[in-house]
């Protein structure tokens, strides 16, 4: 639930937040943001930190600074009754005096829509580690610049104890941002502080590889069943993070082994006809799409599909957005590219063409979806990206699915996204 109360209360509320912080001084915080990411972040560094200290961690996503204040104390909001606030209040008063809190650890998202919103939170709280996923196009540039957005994730790690940046997905640039003097980085570059020596993939086993830190410079040695060299970055800041709160690397090795892919998000599974369905539905954004299309490159199989939707929430960069996209399709890798929605249709399309790849295009995601079923080989791979509003490819791989079970392992699959989704399509019929 989505708590929206006036400014004045959130102020109110995060004053008692402020409060319940300086009651309980041992309990830290590790801070999650960025452009995208976060919530594959935040649920790796939730689960190796688990396997030694008590943990919260809300999964949802907050779309206020209510929700954050609220998930950092572990408090819903009550539902129904014109006294809720008061209510609200009392238990909150009631948890600030609890002598020994049983949580050592917060993992909290912080999902930015505007400038000032990650700043806002300076007078409340102090992360203990702020951890920035990524510097790109995303909601917040539909009204604003990257400079602008960079600088709002990089301003939660100015006031952070200490930051971990992900030296891959934010450019180089951006660094005059950081004032923060305790700060590391991690991802796939070697020179990151934190990175990955990947020895060997497969796809029923994912990666054999060593997690490279100061702390340990001969590696720890893992084996991560996570695809894609995008998504091994959750699991290296995981690790950072394991390793910066004092945590054993017995336990973050379990940690780590023990991560698996969110529904939606290079989440790999069985297709009819043996073949194989690489389901990154949950949502799209470039970086996020030329990542997922580089992961399917690097796949050994004798036929890849890249089933590419329009990429929402990029007002004024669409158009070329897009079109780079399709300029990064590649004939010699890709037997074809899908492309579904309007936006995808009318440029990425055309892109993938003159870079000599066969294009279906497709009005939505059940035509794409028939169109892989009699096109996908036995042991082929047919990746899905796109994003929520009006493309929904988790349908699409729903019709290509080995087993009607997984569709539990679906995003976007409770009856109220059903029913939203089928009056969407009902448009198409006839």
């Amino acid at each position: 639930m989505v708590v929206i109360i006036s400014k004045k209360k959130e102020e109110k509320l995060a004053e008692l937040v402020r409060e319940f912080f300086a009651a309980h001084p041992g309990i830290k915080i590790i801070a999650v943001t960025g452009s995208a990411g976060k919530a594959s972040a935040k649920i790796a560094i939730g689960t190796v930190l688990a396997q030694q200290f008590n943990i919260r961690l809300n999964e949802e996503e907050p779309r206020t600074k209510a929700d954050v204040l609220l998930q950092l104390m572990g408090i819903n909001m009550p539902e129904k009754g014109i006294f809720r606030w008061l209510r609200l209040r009392r238990k909150i008063k009631k948890y600030i005096k609890t002598e020994n809190s049983a949580v050592q650890l917060i993992v909290q998202e912080f999902n930015p829509q505007e400038p000032g919103y990650n700043e806002w939170f300076r007078s409340y709280i102090i992360p203990d580690i702020t951890v920035v996923t990524s510097v790109t196009n995303g909601r917040m540039q539909v009204e604003h610049s990257l400079e602008e957005v960079a600088n709002e994730m990089i301003s939660l790690a100015n006031f952070s104890r200490m930051a971990m940046i992900n030296r891959d997905d934010i450019d180089g640039r951006f660094a005059s941002f950081l004032t923060n003097p305790n700060i590391t980085t991690y991802g796939s570059d070697p020179v990151a502080e934190y990175n990955f020596d990947d020895r060997n993939f497969s796809l029923e086993d994912g990666h054999h590889g060593f997690i490279m830190s100061p702390e340990n410079t001969e590696g720890l040695e893992v084996d991560i069943k996570l695809i894609g060299e995008h998504n091994i970055r959750p699991a290296i800041v995981a690790a950072a993070v394991g390793y910066a709160t004092g945590e054993s690397e017995d336990n973050i090795k379990k940690g780590v082994e023990s991560l698996r892919p969110l529904p939606g998000r290079m989440n790999l599974l069985r297709g009819a006809d043996n073949t194989w369905l690489l389901d990154d539905s949950y949502s799209s954004t470039p970086l996020t799409a030329l990542a997922a299309l580089q992961s399917l490159y690097k796949m050994e199989t004798p036929q890849r599909i890249a089933v590419l939707g329009n990429m929402n929430g990029l007002r004024g960069i669409f158009e070329q957005a897009h079109a780079d996209l399709g300029s990064h399709c590649s004939t010699e890798l890709l037997d074809w590219v899908v492309t579904v929605g309007e936006k995808a249709n009318m440029y990425l399309a055309p892109a993938a063409r003159q870079k000599g790849c066969q294009v279906k295009e497709c009005r939505n995601a059940i035509e794409a979806g028939a169109f892989v079923r009699d096109k996908l080989k036995s042991e082929g791979i047919a990746l899905f990206k796109g994003s929520s509003g009006g493309v929904w490819l988790e349908e699409a791989i729903k019709i290509n699915l080995h087993s009607t079970e997984d569709e539990k392992k679906l995003v976007r699959q409770t009856p109220q996204w059903i029913a939203r989704k089928n009056q969407f399509f009902s448009q198409f019929k006839g």
